[in-house]
């Protein structure tokens, strides 16, 4: 009897555990620390592709428009050549050299203020657009152009134009001006700071203020130190208006699929804005003056630039100031005559070439650093290299001296931002896109082509700027010009 009960009370007990966690086989499995396999964490999802039909999209040539509004405002699509994002820009052809000893610092300012609008929106506002966009929205300006950039998906563009035409156009208000100012000071705390680690920071600058002067091209990219305090909104307005025309505007957008229906959304946002006398808004000519600069630093190392007056944007030796370029290049980043100078030579640390080019100017030259008790060594090698221009270059180094130039070209218009920005500039700066010709332009380059322009190139005054901690052993340009003729 008792083992009868027994076994009843059992199965009664197994029935009640059965109906309260026979659904769940999970907490059984917990309770007895084991894994169940049969949960649907165990199992693999299926997918049925029957009935889905994908949507397939191949690359397509790009197609460019461009479309000139009544008030001067130029408007250049590139058309969607793969399905992503919208980037536009806003290209104003207005940069540091248009600062003046009044308004140095005026572009750092903007840039350090770019989304303080208050026509249509605000800082917070526009700041929650772009994270909600997906997007981006930046601002950079170098010594000729300042450019306003971004993207989007293709929903929130015309938000994002709007926002793109407030930025760059309206003009900042006192606010706006106050945190300039006090963003303008650290900006300029920290590049003193980071000059600490490394005391040939500053060198860039340095090359393009001896070479022109405290004027034009020489202006400072972080504008003069002095004249924080002199920053306002009065001033920041002044300079807008003293130096923004609508015919030095370019509207740039890749990705669109309807080039009028962009034209259109300019139209709703510029057209009301009245032409100007263009004639009036000249930029002032730039000078090149040269000489010499040197800068005491405690370090072991010297550091000399020497450049010289090369070509403008237009000139038929720029493609041959490229390749020169491109045949001494950078120590650090392959084989090339740079390296080889630092295989050659221990007391070389690094070797680069420099070459920059405006619209009525230009600079070509080289930068080597060393053991500062081998500066005069470093100046001699430096000149030696540079001389060796005007000898003849064989068809093997000046093969790849082209092909790395033209594969550097190429990687750069890969990307659709990237190239957006170098086809704004390449037809603000021609008036007509001539980005497609720079590998044919490279091609045509020849050994001839270098010699004549290493020859006028070197022919020109040159520019030496020498920091470090042994200076004065360093020869004077007096000796450069002797060694070069």
């Amino acid at each position: 009897m008792l083992s009868k009960a027994f076994k009843s009370q059992s199965k009664t007990l197994l029935q009640h555990f059965r109906r309260d966690f026979g659904s769940n086989p999970g907490i059984l499995a917990r309770i007895l620390n084991t894994v169940d396999t049969k949960t649907s964490a165990y199992s693999m999802a299926k997918y049925d592709p029957t009935g889905h039909k994908p949507i397939e999209a191949n690359d397509q040539a790009p197609e460019y428009n461009i479309t000139t509004l009544s008030n001067g405002f130029t408007v250049l699509t590139e058309s969607q050549v793969f399905p992503g994002a919208v980037n536009m820009g806003f290209l104003i052809d207005v940069g540091t050299r248009d600062e003046t000893h009044e308004t140095s610092g005026a572009l750092l300012a903007l840039k350090n203020t770019y989304l303080k609008t208050l026509k249509h929106t605000n800082e917070t506002i526009n700041y929650g657009m772009i994270q909600m966009s997906g997007g981006d929205m930046v601002m950079d300006y170098d010594q000729e152009r300042m450019f306003f950039k971004g993207h989007c998906l293709e929903y929130d563009t015309i938000d994002m134009f709007q926002m793109l035409v407030d930025i760059a156009l309206e003009p900042r208000s006192v606010l706006a001006a106050n945190v300039a100012r006090s963003k303008n000071r650290k900006s300029h705390d920290l590049s003193k700071h980071l000059h600490k680690y490394d005391p040939f920071s500053e060198n860039s600058d340095l090359v393009l203020r001896t070479a022109y002067g405290y004027n034009t091209l020489g202006m400072p990219r972080l504008g003069l130190e002095h004249n924080i305090d002199n920053i306002d909104a009065r001033m920041l307005q002044q300079f807008i208006m003293d130096n923004i025309t609508p015919r030095k505007c370019l509207i740039v957008a890749s990705g669109v699929q309807n080039h009028k229906e962009y034209v259109d959304l300019v139209k709703e946002r510029l057209g009301d804005l009245l032409p100007v006398p263009e004639h009036l808004y000249k930029r002032t000519a730039s000078e090149y003056i040269g000489g010499e600069y040197r800068s005491w630093t405690e370090s072991p190392q010297t550091n000399i630039v020497l450049a010289f007056n090369s070509s403008q944007w237009n000139h038929e030796d720029t493609a041959a100031h490229h390749v020169m370029h491109s045949l001494i290049g950078n120590s650090a980043h392959g084989k090339n005559r740079a390296y080889n100078l630092l295989k050659s030579h221990n007391f070389v640390d690094s070797v680069e070439s420099l070459n920059s080019h405006f619209s009525d100017s230009g600079i070509f030259g080289i930068q080597i650093q060393g053991a500062g008790s081998h500066s005069q060594d470093l100046l001699h090698v430096a000149l030696e290299e540079l001389a060796n221009l005007r000898n003849g270059v064989s068809d093997e180094e000046l093969a790849r001296a082209k092909n790395k130039l033209k594969m550097q070209t190429l990687t750069n218009l890969e990307k659709s931002e990237d190239r957006l920005e170098e086809i704004a500039k390449n037809f603000l700066t021609f008036g007509d896109l001539t980005f497609h010709q720079y590998c044919d332009q490279i091609d045509k380059v020849t050994s001839e082509d270098i010699n004549r322009a290493a020859g006028r190139t070197l022919s020109t005054k040159p520019t030496m700027v020498v920091t470090g901690g042994a200076i004065n052993l360093v020869p004077t340009i007096t000796d450069v010009q002797r060694q070069l003729q």
